[in-house]
């Protein structure tokens, strides 16, 4: 196995903990300044619908705890069926601990807490991982910085994507494992126990990014293994109870919510995206900034998978120069095999994809892994790189015993010239390395207002005494985020009979779209500035029976949408004369 490396003191090595957060948390500031100047409460950031959606999902945890309901299943969209929210990237874990933001500013204001603490935690946990095996700690803030601010982390952060951003988790896996493994300083059970909450942990953050982590740490083990089979053999007779306690322990916290998510109400089946095996990472896209497939630029923005050929060529020059330690053997090796579960179920060059299986295909045959789009192995990509190259930059600097055996005198002067030799040569072999960074997504992010929220419950009244469910026009996927985002900021006191969610199409399938009916139909139809003459009688009918099945209350139009002056007319022939508010108009649905 691999022997573990130097380590400070406990209270020295959090003293530096906390100095490298301090300076990784100013980063972030400076990346989400734009977000800072435009009002927390009222800016989001910029690029999709997504971040709108997260902010709801931020939302529902406290909502849910507070109202006593099950908060894995939301009936507030999609209603009355409702959706599986451990079937979307819903991040329960993060709604739980931002909940006083949530409760007290709202729920914009703490998905904005949420994208500017996602990158230092990362990147901090990471840091602490790389502390255990190099002793010069600058080494270790960057195996932390080109994680937590690498390109994966880098890519889905400015699309809001806190739930695949907060990478905290997976280095501290890895910490686990090399103290249950390695180190052996703590109880195997005492250890394994945290093992297990951190699965949790990471269950509620990103089941997706679970699996990612739980298959490397089996690549790890599986590697070590291999290449030490002595040495390993004899670690695992001392880890197996903690490897049973953490199992025990993730068994004790997920048993229902792995039911829930596998086989409970409005659970889905299969990946979301039919051509998920080729949300990937090319060979071009590896060391060119913009390169990425069409896919991975659809659900991330940007080239996730990109390392630069500084950062390649250091590593490959480290590899060479410093092969006889077995931290960086082993850390170049996972690099290497998550930089190919990255490359998808078939080999890219540039968008053209050529006859060559590789391993990931075996992830499209098997249940739960089918969803996984491989592109999310470049987190684990980004970790062990990070990892390698602190270890390179340690030993250009002198790595291990530099400081052993200095003499007195004329020795002294001349280690410390050699030791400010190496370390000039070590900064510079950093900055060579990561100057691919400039060439990710530009500092401060792009951000945008939050949509205004129009007074829904004023346009509603709500005289029953029940929820009311409202079908609101503009109808958009765009738009719908916008409805669910205005729907948490009012307390949930409304429901929506669509939404922007993952829910179970036909079969069970993983679905990201309402039933096509005709409700949804026309409204689509008006989107798009496609409705003219009026609407046929059965058209009409049809209408009327779809407001009856999805229990409306009643039908919103919003001042200044598309299509809205016709669509008033085919309305008010279906439902009667509007009551005009001052944001739109509202034609109550009578049973």
């Amino acid at each position: 196995m691999v022997r573990p490396g130097s380590s400070a003191p406990p209270r020295r090595a959090a003293r530096q903990l906390a100095a490298a957060y301090g300076i990784y948390q100013a980063l972030a500031l400076i990346a989400w300044w734009h977000l800072l100047a435009g009002g927390m409460a009222s800016t989001l950031p910029a690029g999709s619908a997504d971040p709108a959606q997260e902010a709801w999902f931020l939302a529902w945890v406290p909502h849910a705890l507070g109202a006593g309901t099950n908060p894995f299943v939301s009936h507030e969209v999609f209603a009355p069926a409702g959706v599986n929210m451990l079937a979307n990237t819903s991040a329960e874990l993060l709604g739980l601990l931002l909940s006083p933001i949530t409760v007290t500013a709202g729920p914009v204001a703490a998905l904005g807490v949420a994208a500017i603490l996602a990158p230092a935690a990362s990147a901090t946990a990471a840091c602490a991982l790389a502390m255990r095996y190099v002793r010069w700690r600058p080494a270790a803030f960057l195996g932390g910085l080109c994680y937590g601010f690498g390109p994966f982390c880098a890519t889905d952060l400015r699309y809001g994507h806190v739930n695949l951003t907060w990478l905290a988790v997976p280095p501290l896996v890895f910490l686990c494992l090399d103290e249950l493994f390695v180190r052996r300083r703590h109880h195997p059970a005492a250890c394994g126990a945290a093992l297990g909450v951190l699965a949790a942990a990471q269950f509620f953050i990103s089941t997706e990014l679970l699996a990612v982590t739980a298959l490397m740490a089996a690549a790890a083990l599986a590697v070590a293994g291999l290449a030490w089979p002595r040495a390993s053999r004899g670690a695992l007779d001392r880890a197996w109870p903690g490897l049973a306690a953490a199992a025990a322990v993730a068994a004790a916290l997920l048993a229902y919510p792995l039911w829930m998510a596998v086989a409970g109400p409005r659970h889905t089946t299969g990946p979301i995206w039919p051509h998920i095996g080729d949300i990937a990472t090319n060979l071009s896209a590896i060391v060119l900034p913009h390169a990425e497939l069409a896919g991975v630029a659809f659900i991330s923005g940007g080239n996730g998978g990109y390392l630069g050929i500084t950062l390649v060529a250091v590593l490959l020059a480290g590899a060479v120069g410093f092969w006889r330690s077995r931290p960086l053997r082993l850390a170049l090796t996972l690099a290497l095999v998550a930089l190919v579960a990255s490359l998808g179920y078939r080999l890219h060059v540039g968008p053209h994809a050529l006859a060559v299986p590789l391993p990931s295909t075996a992830l499209a045959h098997l249940p739960l892994l089918d969803s996984i789009a491989p592109e999310r192995f470049a987190a684990m990509t980004d970790l062990f790189a990070g990892l390698s190259l602190a270890i390179v930059v340690d030993h250009v600097r002198g790595g291990p015993g530099l400081d052993a055996g200095a003499g007195a005198g004329p020795a002294v002067g001349r280690h410390r010239a050699g030791l400010s030799t190496r370390v000039l040569i070590a900064i510079g072999v950093a900055a060579v390395a990561l100057a691919p960074l400039a060439m990710l997504p530009r500092w401060p992010y792009p951000v945008t207002p939050a949509p205004t929220r129009p007074p829904l419950p004023a346009l509603a009244p709500n005289a029953s005494g029940h929820h009311r469910v409202l079908v609101v026009y503009p109808d958009s996927s765009g738009a719908a985020a916008d409805e669910m985002m205005w729907q948490a900021e009012d307390g949930f006191s409304f429901q929506l009979p669509d939404g922007y969610a993952i829910l179970p199409g036909p079969g069970g399938r993983a679905v990201e779209a309402p039933p096509t009916n005709a409700l949804w139909l026309v409204l689509a139809a008006a989107s798009v500035h496609r409705l003219g003459a009026p609407l046929s009688a059965s058209t009409l009918a049809a209408l009327r029976r779809d407001l009856h099945a999805v229990h409306a209350d009643a039908v919103v139009l919003l001042r200044g949408a598309p299509d809205g002056t016709v669509l008033r007319r085919d309305l008010a022939a279906l439902l009667g004369p509007p009551r005009r508010r001052a944001g739109g108009w509202v034609w109550p649905v009578r049973p």
